[in-house]
C-alpha cells in the first residue's frame, strides 16, 4: 500500500523577537502519549481540547511528532485536532493579524486531491470533522498530487502557481485587524495584506521564498480568529507528521497609503487590434497620504465590451498595483479611453540625416499587431530593408550600409 508522508510544523521562525504575543504553542516532546496533549479541560494554553480520528484512521507520537496516518478504505476515515479556547490574550472582538507556518514534506502520493488537509483559523470545534466554511474566517488546503512528492497549496477561492516538492514552510499571514497590514515577509523585505484577506508564503528548505497564494479573501469576515482547527476529508491516503506548533501575533508595520492617483493618456490604435495588445500605460503616478510621491503599476480591463473590429471609444479601468510595501485602501482606480480607428497610420516621410529627428521610418501602429513584416525595396527590385520587429526602424541605408 502506497502512502502520503506529510511533515507539517507550525514554525515561527522569523522575527519572533518583534511578536506581541504567542497564543499558542506545542512542540510534542513532552510526552509520549496523545491523551496527555488534550486534558478534558483544555485548561492549558499549549494543549488541544481534543485530538480524534475516526474510520480507518490512526493517530500517535511518533519520533516527537504528531501523526495522523490515513487510508483510503471505507469509512468516515477522518483526523485533526483543535484548539477553541480563546487563545490567551487575543481580543475578545478577534482583531488581530496571526502568523502561522506549516514545515511540510509529501511523499509516496499517487492521486490529485482536490481538498486534502485543511488548515483553519475561526469559530470552529469539534475534530476530527472538517468545519462548516461558514464558522471559518480564512482557511487552506494540502493537496497531494498524482506526481511523488509534489502538492498544491490552495483555498476556497485560490490555487497556487504550480506544485512544490521536498521539504517546505507554509507561512500564514492573517488579517482580521481592521485595515490593512505591513508585515515582515520571509524574504527579510514589508510586504502588505489588506483586511479579512491572508498571504500564503512557501520556503524551501535553501531558504527560497514564494508568494503562493496573495491577498485572499476571507471566507466570512465577520468570524474572530478564536479557533484553530486541522481537519481534512476522508477519502484518500495519507500520514502526516506534526510538529512545533506556535500561532503568534505580528506586529502591524505602518505602510504609506495611496491617496490619489495621476491620469494616463488615452489611446489610438488601428482596427484589429486585439486588447491584449492594446498600448495602455503599464504605470501611474500616485500620491501618498503622507505627501510622498511613487508609482503604481495597473491591469486594465474592459469597462464596456471592447470591440476591435468596430470603430469607436471604448473606456478602460485600470486597477492598481501598488508598490511592495504600500497599500491602496482606498481602491483608487485610472481610466484611459481607446479609440479603435480604421485602418492604420503609415508614415510617409523621414529624415536620414543623424541629427536625432525623424532618422528612421518606422510604423508605430504596427505595435498593435502579433506579428508584422516591413520590407522596403528599391525601384530597380532590389530589397533594402527588412525587419519582423516593429520597433525597428529603417534608416535609409540599404542592406550594404
Amino acid at each position: 500500500m502506497k502512502r502520503y508522508i506529510i511533515l507539517l510544523g507550525i514554525l515561527f521562525t522569523w522575527h519572533i523577537g518583534r511578536s506581541q504575543k504567542i497564543y499558542f504553542t506545542q512542540d510534542f516532546s513532552s510526552s509520549t502519549n496523545v491523551s496527555d496533549y488534550f486534558p478534558t479541560s483544555a485548561t492549558k494554553q499549549n494543549n488541544f481540547n481534543s485530538i480524534a480520528v475516526s474510520g480507518n484512521a490512526t493517530m500517535g507520537i511518533v519520533d516527537g511528532k504528531l501523526r495522523f496516518t490515513k487510508t483510503n478504505a471505507d469509512g468516515t476515515n477522518r483526523s485533526g485536532f483543535v484548539k477553541n479556547t480563546q487563545f490567551s490574550g487575543l481580543p475578545a472582538t478577534g482583531a488581530s493579524f496571526l502568523k502561522v507556518s506549516v514545515e511540510v514534506t509529501i511523499s509516496g502520493n499517487n492521486a490529485n486531491v482536490p481538498t486534502g488537509f485543511m488548515f483553519t483559523l475561526g469559530e470552529v470545534t469539534g475534530a476530527p470533522g472538517g468545519p462548516s466554511l461558514a464558522v471559518t474566517h480564512s482557511n487552506f488546503y494540502l493537496n497531494p498530487t498524482k506526481n511523488a512528492g509534489e502538492f498544491k497549496v490552495a483555498t476556497p477561492t485560490q490555487t497556487a502557481d504550480g506544485t512544490f516538492s521536498g521539504t517546505q514552510t507554509i507561512v500564514w499571514y492573517v488579517n482580521n485587524s481592521g485595515s490593512p497590514a505591513g508585515y515582515i515577509d520571509p524574504t527579510g523585505n514589508i510586504s502588505t495584506v489588506g483586511d479579512d484577506a491572508s498571504d500564503i508564503w512557501l520556503v524551501n528548505e535553501n531558504g527560497m521564498a514564494v508568494l503562493a497564494i496573495n491577498e485572499d479573501p476571507a471566507y466570512t469576515p465577520s468570524i474572530k480568529l478564536s479557533s484553530y482547527k486541522f481537519s481534512n476529508n476522508p477519502n484518500f491516503t495519507a500520514t502526516i507528521d506534526i510538529d512545533n506548533i506556535v500561532l503568534n501575533e505580528e506586529p502591524v508595520i505602518a505602510v504609506p497609503k495611496i491617496a490619489s492617483v495621476g491620469t494616463v493618456p488615452s489611446i489610438q490604435v488601428p482596427e484589429k487590434t486585439i486588447q491584449e495588445l492594446l498600448p495602455l500605460a503599464k504605470e501611474v503616478a500616485v500620491t501618498y497620504e503622507d505627501g510622498t510621491t511613487g508609482v503604481a503599476g495597473i491591469t486594465w480591463s474592459p469597462k464596456t465590451v471592447y470591440n476591435p473590429f468596430k470603430m469607436g471609444t471604448y473606456t478602460m479601468v485600470g486597477k492598481l498595483i501598488p508598490a511592495n510595501g504600500t497599500v491602496n485602501p482606498l481602491g483608487l482606480t485610472v481610466s484611459s479611453d481607446v479609440t479603435v480607428l480604421e485602418g492604420f497610420r503609415l508614415v510617409n516621410t523621414f529624415t536620414p540625416n543623424g541629427d536625432g529627428r525623424n532618422d528612421t521610418w518606422i510604423i508605430p501602429d504596427l505595435k498593435c499587431y502579433k506579428s508584422a513584416t516591413v520590407e522596403v525595396y528599391a525601384r530597380d527590385g532590389k530589397r533594402l530593408f527588412y525587419s519582423t520587429d516593429p520597433n525597428v526602424g529603417w534608416d535609409g541605408r540599404n542592406q550594404s550600409g
